[in-house]
């Protein structure tokens, strides 16, 4: 295999992963500012 090849299979094979971390990041954003809302006397949700 070409290092081309595998430079793009090993991109493919790691999007799943990277992509499931954004959401939990994202997820954590949002209880964040929610807890955040709560102090301040707020709902956000």
């Amino acid at each position: 295999m070409t290092t081309r090849l595998k430079t793009l299979l090993a991109a493919l094979l790691l999007l799943p992963v990277v992509s499931g971390c954004a959401a939990a990041v994202g997820a954590g954003a949002a209880i964040a500012a929610d807890e955040v809302a709560e102090d301040n006397g707020g709902n956000l949700f």
